[in-house]
């Protein structure tokens, strides 16, 4: 019982006990590819706009400097607070997440879309992932500016790997809603798309919804270059309307939406009381 309650108050043990922020979910971070390939609109507009990407949903906006983070990043994220082992408060506000790294490796290297990901090029994820840097403004005023890993660590003394995640992303994860889908880390792993592992995490932000496939589309951030690639999501999702109902979501190809009405393993923590003061 003490455990719970501190979910509600405490960052450090929040974090502990989700997957991810709410709103990294809703105002996409992370592209729903597993690579933006470098002859992409997506690509070439990034370039042009001095490595800079932008992408603007109904909960807010979101700039994302310096590299291109998809869903093999989450993934990868999904992964590490799945095995951690241990959780430290540093001084400057940010907390350090303890992990194997050969375990959070094994556990994404035997997953249905990594058969062939060797643990140099595990290792070189984390590093994309510390040199992006963060913008997001949602449609309240309220602005973030963050990496979501500062630097890496390592413990002798525990012998486990770290990374340390920014005391202005530790402050976001304080301000917003989590959720907790721990329990369907693997299940989402076993998925060989990208983007139903993204319209997943998506409808897990919510308790229920109902959502047009193209609001849909748009909201996650799928790259909507041409009608080929249009028709390809839809297609996608069409032909796993089986696997979708597995996670709590059902598919009306007819009228092309989804309905949403919660799945048990999954759980949406609160901002904690200290930043809503």
């Amino acid at each position: 019982m003490r455990k719970e309650q501190l979910t509600l108050f405490d960052i450090q043990t929040k974090i502990e006990n989700s997957t991810s922020t709410v709103d990294e979910l809703r105002v996409p971070i992370f592209a729903p590819v597993s690579k933006i390939v470098k002859n992409s609109r997506t690509y070439k507009d990034f370039i042009e706009n001095k490595n800079v990407r932008v992408v603007k949903t109904k909960w807010g906006t979101v700039e994302i400097r310096n590299r291109l983070l998809t869903d093999t990043h989450k993934s990868i994220i999904d992964v590490i607070l799945s095995v951690h082992r241990k959780t430290k408060r540093l001084p400057d506000g940010s907390i350090a997440i303890y992990f194997s790294l050969y375990e959070a490796w094994k556990m994404y290297q035997n997953s249905n879309n990594a058969k062939s990901r060797n643990f140099k090029w595990f290792k070189e994820k984390i590093d994309e992932i510390r040199d992006t840097v963060i913008k997001y403004k949602d449609n309240h005023g309220n602005e973030f500016d963050f990496n979501i890993i500062s630097h890496q660590a390592y413990s002798e003394k525990e012998d486990l790997y770290g990374i340390v995640f920014d005391a202005r992303y530790v402050k976001f994860y304080e301000n917003g809603l989590s959720v907790n889908y721990k329990r369907e880390v693997a299940n989402l792993l076993e998925l060989e798309s990208p983007l139903l592992r993204s319209i997943i995490r998506f409808f897990f932000t919510h308790k229920q919804l109902n959502l047009n496939i193209m609001d849909l589309l748009e909201t996650i951030g799928f790259p909507m270059e041409s009608d080929r690639s249009i028709r390809y999501a839809k297609k996608e999702v069409k032909e796993n309307i089986d696997t979708l109902e597995k996670f709590g979501i059902l598919y009306n190809p007819k009228n092309e939406t989804f309905y949403y009405q919660g799945l048990n393993s999954v759980k949406i923590l609160p901002a904690c009381i200290n930043a809503i003061e």
